[in-house]
């Protein structure tokens, strides 16, 4: 890649991440005593960047590795690489951050759905990014300007084939704060057993599901409490539901 190539890609994410910081400005903002600074002058940024690239060059890394910006984007989420300055350290040294910031202000949500005879349906769900099978709750991205309810009846609607009857909000969870920018949201959902299918439909199976388990939330509990259920969503929803009174608490 030429100069003026290398430069155009650097303005590029630079005029978006400009973009982001208009429209999402609590993103950006420097609380007293962060550890990590977000630099937004551009002589700084360019001071940071050029380290980071070279230190990047130096370990057979792209020199890429080192814009700041916006670096990736696609309709779920994008790539923030920021310029901090590491106040923590003696030297308050310039470097980069980068982070995930997904595209939905409102985050994405995920969904306890309980029958009426408390029983609590569960999603086998292949997962892409670990290439592994999870026992799951239906959860999912949230679309542009949908709110966590919205994207809870959508995904409830999607991936179980279910009309919920009453919602609980159980609350936010953040669910990587050394990566992810913004929180999700949990509910617990009331649905009809008849409802349900025998198996998921055929766009649920494409998403990667494969079988629906309604459990008895006994058997939940063991299924936590031995690691057959390792998704922190489906984790975070129990412990809240539980803590809140929602689920049973056993012996």
């Amino acid at each position: 890649m030429n100069a003026h190539d290398r430069a155009a890609r650097k303005q590029a994410a630079l005029t978006d991440y400009d973009a982001l910081r208009e429209h999402r400005p609590e993103l950006f903002e420097n609380p007293s005593g962060a550890a990590f600074e977000i630099l937004l002058d551009r002589a700084d940024q360019e001071q940071a960047s050029g380290e980071a690239s070279r230190a990047a060059v130096a370990a057979g890394l792209p020199e890429s590795v080192g814009d700041i910006g916006v670096v990736y984007r696609d309709p779920y989420f994008c790539l923030v690489r920021d310029a901090v300055r590491f106040a923590n350290r003696g030297d308050r040294r310039l470097g980069t951050y980068i982070r995930i910031v997904p595209v939905s202000v409102s985050g994405g949500a995920a969904v306890l759905p309980v029958l009426a005879d408390g029983r609590v349906v569960l999603l086998h769900h292949f997962r892409h990014a670990d290439r592994s099978w999870h026992w799951e709750i239906p959860r999912g991205f949230g679309d542009p300007g949908e709110d966590g309810a919205g994207t809870a009846a959508r995904e409830v609607r999607e991936e179980l084939g279910a009309h919920v009857a009453d919602f609980t909000y159980l609350g936010a969870v953040s669910p990587d704060t050394g990566l992810r920018a913004g929180a999700d949201h949990l509910y617990l959902a009331r649905i009809g057993a008849a409802q349900l299918t025998d198996r998921p439909a055929r766009d649920a199976r494409a998403e990667g599901i494969d079988a629906y388990q309604a459990v008895p939330q006994e058997e939940l509990r063991a299924m936590v409490a031995d690691r057959r259920i390792t998704d922190a969503f489906t984790l975070s929803a129990y412990a809240l539901a539980t803590a809140q009174g929602l689920l049973e608490v056993g012996p």
